[in-house]
């Protein structure tokens, strides 16, 4: 947990920054992100650095956010927290590491819905102990009482998607939440069914109000599933719903799933971003794979798959010279503007089999006009793929404005300086 927790936590900050400056047009969330930031699973969505604990504990009378961090359950106090403020004028609610249960949770939503909080856009409570249905219920509770709330993160805490039903039924379009952090939660379980029928009447009924959740939040733009534990259907599920009713969606992140080891529902969650026809546009969508173990079998369903998105990481998934090859002859359709294949220790045979698409010559590089991002760090190349990547680009194979080969120490400094 502490590995993984050490990263920081300035992308996703970047990507709270960034939504609440946003104009009427949508703006591309591969501009923020890089390998070592997709593969990030930060303990806490909004995570202040640099401030020692003793400060943040003290009530700051021209703050707008109620802090409570490292606490213990009975030390939690809204109103001692608030001070002498007005309620009208706090925007974030944070409260971490506190070993907060659900009826604690259930005790301060209580008492902040008791103030008028027209300005509350963020809340966070991530790494807590907050499962049940009575967490589900008051969330809609808050959530009904402040609809100006756009950040939820729910990070490192017992949620099943289950407890979350409550929400369906607040009503469809009820909720102005663009940025929902499930990360590393027990999200579902596979049903234990005797019988197939039984099984498929299940599912269906899972579909229609995972579909209600979904329709809740029809502004969601970025979803962060990362180290959570999800059986197949329900993250199929919930994909599908998400991709189908969520036109606005611009980020899906599931890193450290283990999909490596469910290919058939990599080949599920790839056909829901399946055009319908071919004049339906691309969607502006990153999808993150990071750190699955796909291997080259899962980066065949994908290419295979017909999807079609904007940005896709694959860093971290033991992928070869032969999935770059399969990628090579993706590229062009898939309507890719960013690709992050960093972490993949292919070596100059995996550029050379994503540069050239016809074998019999060594300088048939295929052009792909979209492509503007590509993550090649930590890949074990050497002068040689320099060489082949400078030479590509001479004969315009794509018009990059980010070529990412940091980490690469066979590379001598000289090579670099040429491309």
């Amino acid at each position: 947990m502490n590995a993984i927790a050490a990263t920081s936590a300035v992308d996703i900050a970047r990507t709270q920054s960034a939504v609440l400056s946003k104009s009427p047009s949508r703006t591309s969330f591969t501009s923020t992100s890089s390998s070592d930031k997709d593969a990030s699973t930060s303990p806490t969505l909004f995570e202040q650095t640099g401030v020692d604990i003793d400060d943040a504990k003290a009530i700051n009378t021209h703050s707008r956010e109620i802090a409570m961090v490292d606490l213990s359950p009975e030390e939690l106090d809204i109103a001692q927290a608030l001070g002498d403020r007005a309620s009208e004028s706090i925007e974030c609610v944070r409260i971490n590491r506190c070993r907060m249960n659900c009826e604690t949770f259930q005790l301060l939503v209580d008492a902040l819905c008791k103030y008028e909080l027209p300005c509350l856009h963020t809340v966070d409570i991530s790494q807590n102990r907050v499962g049940g249905a009575q967490a589900g219920a008051a969330l809609a509770k808050l959530l009904t009482h402040a609809p100006t709330i756009r950040f939820l993160s729910l990070g490192w805490n017992q949620l099943s998607l289950v407890d979350l039903k409550a929400l369906a039924a607040t009503g469809s379009g009820a909720c102005s939440i663009q940025c929902l952090d499930l990360r590393a939660n027990p999200l579902g379980t596979s049903h234990k069914l005797s019988s197939k029928k039984a099984k498929k009447h299940v599912e269906s009924e899972d579909n229609i109000w995972v579909s209600a959740l979904v329709a809740v939040m029809p502004n969601l733009t970025h979803v962060q599933m990362a180290q959570a534990t999800i059986d197949d259907s329900s993250l199929v599920c919930l994909l599908h719903a998400l991709t189908a009713k969520v036109s606005c969606l611009e980020y899906i992140g599931l890193e450290w799933l283990g999909l490596g080891s469910r290919l058939a529902t990599v080949r599920s969650i790839m056909s829901g971003l399946v055009p319908a026809d071919l004049a339906t546009p691309v969607r502006s969508l990153h999808l993150n794979l990071a750190a699955n173990n796909l291997g080259d079998g899962g980066v065949k369903i994908i290419a295979e798959s017909g999807a079609m998105l904007t940005s896709l990481t694959l860093a971290c998934n033991f992928i070869t010279e032969r999935g770059t090859g399969m990628l090579a002859k993706w590229l062009p359709s898939s309507g890719l503007l960013a690709l992050e294949l960093s972490d993949n220790y292919f070596g100059d045979q995996g550029i050379t089999s994503l540069l050239v698409t016809d074998g019999r010559r060594q300088s048939a590089y295929s052009p792909y006009n979209q492509l503007t991002s590509l993550g090649l760090n930590s890949c074990c190349l050497t002068d040689t793929s320099l060489r082949m990547l400078t030479d590509a680009l001479t004969y315009n194979w794509a018009p990059l404005a980010s070529l990412r080969i940091l980490r690469n120490n066979r590379m001598s400094p000289g090579a670099k300086v040429a491309l």
